[in-house]
């Protein structure tokens, strides 16, 4: 959450009330009642409209009643149901602050209006649906639990009306979640009418129900049918008012928001709560972080707190988890400290040195990537050979480039390749005759390394998110405590209907937090381009919508003094889920900690730590390789592996941010320039998404109430036209 000036919210109260009509300042209320206009007067009364003298003592409230006290349609209204008056508290209530209400309302709803029709079939098929899985294979559910089912989906479905039109004339109701579960408990049903699905009308003929019970069991309604109704005592309150709502009010025209922008004030409620504010904000931020670089002996390399400690891999595998199916907590904690506080995650792919096949791996991409480089640098021919960056066929989006670029007259070099789908091939094909069919296996092969690593991050950081907003947990009372029909131990509950996991007695959020795990899981098996096929995406190109980009940063020649340490490819953010950049032998990645808010550069980080490890062992510090032994067939071999082949450096990116509801920042990094005329390479992975595939809240982030605005924006979109609504910023 951003923190605010006090300043501005006083100013623009000061102001406000200091500009408005002397006539108005007493009265002006800070929840707003103009939405009480859809509900013209109605007289108090089931049936028609002739007068009752059972209006004459109705409460009338200035802000609140018209002259009779109702305020509807004819077909909906609301007044109050009786002249308590403001500050009512719900009979019993032991916890005035959770119950302190606005009075009791009766409510008429028309079931066309509200869609009960609609809702209650979906609710029905949904208890239905539990009610299945209750009972043995093929066996029949009791006909008398399926009329328990349909009161209880129109009862269901009353309350979503009510609350729904609670809410349009500010007001919400004052009771929890968990005694709006209780029948009754939330208002006393008065009388219902079954309406005709073809006509729209009451049925004709028929009676008025007093209860959900008679309309089930007398009138023979069925799920579907919709139905109007009548509550009363439903016990309300004022909502309190949004703060973007509030300050809409105080400054309606703007000005006093642009007088604290000119401040530097944050406004409460700026929030990155739209890809453009996402564009806007990583903008902001790219442009906060200095210029200035530092050397290696000066530069932040992290205090050694938790945050900065280096990761083992096997530490982040789905098996590394708990036996009930949640993340690891010691493992899930130190993932967001990094990535929340630090912007970035180190991974030590040989588990501390007991496993060398990754590190082998990562070490034959480096000879290759030397290689190139060091054939085009060579030889004119053989990189007028290669394509330049072009749009690569099939990927679904004309950001997705390969090929190769020379920029800044050979001080910077790029070879954009990508895996062919489902095959050990990449694209430019051209570079095959450069670096041959090993070379190509030695980038596939580093890239599945480093893509498993960076959907195995993802997959964490989007279940701790999922967690931190109770994406999965709706609390509710326990089957013990519960008043609702049970037959053969069958009660409604919530969770299976929604997905949402409750609490036990003992407060435990176990099958939420499991939730939470297999849709984060979900997320990068569905969203994550790894290059292999996914048979239920037909829209997917051929061609891997991640790029593995190799490059090269020509140093600084030691020779040139009066040259200060520069950027030599500047601070920026990554449209990615996860960026990963192996660790290189000559440093230079460097991102912004917001915590420590200096340049941090992880690759010395990872560098301190090995030798750390090797001082334990009293081993060379200074040693650039480690002898380790390997296994061709049953032939042991002794090989020197550079140091560096041990450790990735993980960046969130602002897909990342998206999906983890801001949690994660995407990291702000940097190249800069070293000494010593040294080219430092690079080889990044940019984990994106699937062309084709869309976002889907319910499926990947729970209770959609709990997604944001920003993840709600982008519910339903396709990935790569979010992917392409964070571009601008590039220009």
């Amino acid at each position: 959450m951003k923190w605010f000036s006090i300043a501005y919210v006083a100013l623009a109260l000061d102001l406000s009330l200091a500009f408005a009509p002397s006539q108005q300042k007493a009265l002006t209320p800070i929840t707003s009642t103009k939405s009480l206009f859809a509900y013209p007067p109605r007289k108090n009364r089931r049936g028609g409209n002739e007068p009752s003298n059972e209006d004459e003592n109705d409460d009338y409230d200035p802000i609140l009643d018209e002259p009779e006290g109702r305020r509807g349609d004819g077909r909906n209204w609301i007044e109050k149901s009786s002249p308590v008056g403001i500050g009512k508290l719900v009979e019993e209530s032991k916890e005035t602050k959770e119950k302190e209400t606005d009075g009791n309302y009766d409510l008429g709803v028309n079931g066309e209006s509200f869609q009960t029709g609609e809702l209650s079939e979906r609710m029905y098929d949904a208890l239905m649906s539990v009610a299945a899985k209750r009972f043995p294979a093929g066996a029949e559910i009791p006909s008398e639990l399926e009329d328990v089912y349909k009161i209880y989906a129109m009862d269901i479905t009353a309350k979503e009306a009510v609350k729904a039109a609670l809410d349009q004339n500010g007001l919400e109701l004052a009771i929890n979640d968990e005694e709006s579960q209780d029948e009754g408990l939330w208002g006393d049903i008065d009388a219902v009418y079954l309406i005709d699905p073809e006509t729209g009308k009451v049925e004709e003929g028929t009676e008025e129900y007093d209860s959900f019970d008679t309309a089930v069991e007398e009138g023979d309604w069925e799920p579907g049918q919709p139905f109007n109704f009548v509550v009363r005592n439903v016990p309300a309150r004022l909502k309190e008012m949004d703060i973007s709502d509030l300050l809409s009010q105080l400054d309606p025209e703007g000005s006093l928001r642009n007088q604290a922008k000119e401040k530097g004030m944050t406004l409460p409620d700026e929030d990155v709560a739209s890809l453009k504010d996402l564009e806007i904000e990583v903008n902001r931020r790219v442009k906060l972080a200095p210029y200035e670089a530092e050397d290696e002996n000066s530069v932040y390399k992290g205090d050694g707190s938790k945050g900065y400690n280096i990761m083992k891999r096997s530490d982040l595998l789905v098996e590394s988890g708990n036996v009930d199916g949640t993340e690891n907590e010691s493992t899930l904690m130190h993932v967001m400290d990094a990535l929340v506080s630090h912007s970035c995650l180190v991974v030590d792919v040989t588990d501390g040195g007991t496993r060398f096949g990754d590190a082998l791996k990562l070490s034959k991409m480096w000879k290759t990537s030397a290689d190139f480089f060091d054939a085009v640098n060579e030889d004119e021919g053989q990189e007028a050979s290669l394509p330049g960056m072009q749009v690569a066929e099939g990927v679904g989006s004309t950001y997705a480039k390969v090929g190769y670029a020379n920029m800044g007259e050979g001080s910077m070099k790029f070879l954009e390749t990508r895996v062919v789908r489902g095959t050990s091939n990449i694209v430019p094909s051209e570079a095959e005759s450069i670096i041959g069919e090993d070379g190509v296996k030695s980038f596939v092969d580093s890239f599945d390394v480093m893509c498993a690593i960076g959907k195995d991050i993802v997959r964490v950081a989007v279940a701790a998110a999922n967690m931190e907003y109770d994406a999965f947990m709706r609390l509710s009372s326990s089957e013990e405590n519960s008043d609702l029909p049970m037959i053969s131990g069958l009660t409604f509950d919530d969770n299976e209907i929604a997905g949402i996991a409750d609490v036990d007695e003992e407060g435990n959020y176990v099958d939420a937090a499991r939730m939470s795990s297999e849709a984060a899981l979900l997320l990068t098996e569905e969203l994550i381009d790894d290059g292999k096929k996914m048979n239920v995406n037909a829209d997917e190109g051929g061609v891997n919508m991640s790029p593995h980009r190799i490059c090269r940063y020509q140093g600084k020649s030691s020779s040139d003094k009066n040259e200060q340490l520069k950027e030599t490819f500047g601070a920026h953010t990554d449209t990615s889920f996860m960026t990963l950049v192996p660790v290189a032998a000559i440093s230079g990645l460097e991102i912004f900690d917001e915590a420590a808010n200096v340049w941090l550069r992880p690759e010395l980080m990872a560098r301190k730590t090995w030798e750390a490890d090797r001082a334990k062992q009293g081993l060379d510090t200074s040693a650039q390789t480690e002898k380790v032994i390997m296994f061709d067939g049953d032939e042991e071999k002794e090989i020197e592996l550079p140091w560096h082949c041990r450790y990735v450096v993980a960046m969130p990116g602002e897909l990342l941010q998206i999906a983890t509801r801001n949690e994660v920042a995407a990291a702000v990094h940097r190249v800069v320039s070293v000494a010593d005329g040294d080219a430092r390479i690079s080889a990044p992975v940019l984990l994106r998404a699937r062309s084709g595939m869309r976002m889907n809240i319910s499926k990947y982030f729970g209770d959609i109430e709990t997604a944001g605005s920003l993840l709600k924006e982008c519910d339903g979109m396709k990935l790569e036209d979010i992917h392409n609504a964070l571009q601008p910023k590039r220009k």
